[in-house]
């Protein structure tokens, strides 16, 4: 685990929930507190009842805002543009529900994008648009226009876009990415983030190469998240090798070699994978497969290949594994109702 330097404070968000207040009163909670950015109304068909969570990372000159709303109509008037002082680009991952919004004027007048589960899109607060949200689970990222002077003119012609390229699939990548890790940095990590963010976003938004030279990290953060996610959905395929994974994240085999080169290499780490998620079933008191069962639907080709793997790496059988494990699992104390020891805890959950 990464330590965080004693003269460094962990980030913490700004976060404002729904969850406490009567049902009746949510949607106007959330109204009044989203009323900076836009205007929102009841969809027809939909609860105005349901729970709104929101979570704002401060970076200093960037904010990451992660959201969960059960939908909404929304607006943004010429009025209100013209009354409010952001004026900020931002970046919209569709994590799970549909969105569709439509410019109201300016650069993008007129144009509609509809966003779904996975897609990226970039819109302006400093235009006026109407949409609607069902159901959705996001990711923004809000970055003030000063941050890119240079190449204001070109982002502000892809505004209110939908980023359907490889390049707007690595922004998508970076931003999981950098959603994960920030928990975890502290207050001393901002000014690189911030620096690694902006030469992302600069790289993969207006492409050149001084642009990319300078977002080179950010790329590879992007790059091992794309992998992360491809390795993890393709577990139970035995044909998934290093040059299907290459092929599937549009990288070459020498480029991926370098990326998991401390992790072991590109073969250790999706058999460390697999056999990882071999033991999660294992330990599970409710799966009553067989370990054979279990071996084959982790794309191992043989039982005596993932008994030997499983073996070198856990230093015990599988069938050993099942018996220990549904042991500690039958308890939540130690010997002699003490607290499970970490290593205790670390097998049984592992």
């Amino acid at each position: 685990m990464d330590s965080i330097p004693p003269s460094s404070t962990l980030l913490q968000p700004f976060r404002f929930t729904t969850a406490h207040l009567p049902p009746q009163d949510r949607f106007e909670a959330w109204r009044e507190h989203l009323r900076p950015v836009a205007e929102l109304t009841p969809a027809a068909g939909q609860s105005s009842t349901g729970v709104v969570d929101l979570a704002i990372w401060d970076l200093g000159t960037l904010a990451l805002c992660q959201e969960r709303n059960p939908g909404a109509c929304f607006a943004r008037t010429p009025k209100r543009v013209k009354t409010t002082l952001a004026d900020h680009w931002y970046l919209f991952l569709l994590k799970s529900g549909t969105n569709w919004t439509i410019s109201d004027g300016a650069a993008s007048q007129e144009r509609l994008s509809r966003g779904n589960n996975g897609q990226l899109g970039f819109y302006s607060l400093g235009e006026a648009c109407h949409g609607e949200m069902r159901d959705i689970e996001t990711l923004m990222l809000f970055m003030p226009r000063d941050r890119f002077p240079q190449l204001a003119g070109q982002l502000d012609r892809i505004s209110n876009t939908m980023l359907e390229t490889p390049r707007g699939q690595l922004l998508a990548d970076y931003l999981l990415a950098l959603e994960r890790r920030l928990p975890s940095m502290g207050s001393d990590d901002l000014p690189a983030v911030r620096r690694a963010t902006e030469a992302m976003i600069a790289a993969c938004l207006v492409p050149t190469p001084e642009n990319e030279e300078q977002a080179r990290e950010g790329l590879i953060v992007s790059l091992g998240e794309r992998a992360r996610r491809a390795v993890h959905a393709r577990l139970a395929d035995p044909g998934l090798t290093p040059a299907s994974l290459a092929q599937a994240i549009g990288v070459s085999r020498s480029v991926l070699y370098r990326l998991f080169e401390p992790l072991g290499g590109v073969a250790c780490y999706i058999r460390n994978c697999r056999l990882a998620e071999a033991r999660r079933a294992i330990a599970d008191g409710a799966d009553m497969r067989r370990i054979h069962q279990i071996a084959d639907a982790c794309g191992f080709s043989s039982s005596q290949e993932f008994s030997r793997a499983f073996r070198h790496r856990y230093g015990q059988s599988p069938s050993e594994a099942r018996t220990e494990i549904n042991g500690l699992l039958g308890r939540t104390t130690g010997a002699g109702g003490l607290p499970r020891t970490l290593d205790e805890f670390l097998r049984a959950t592992a």
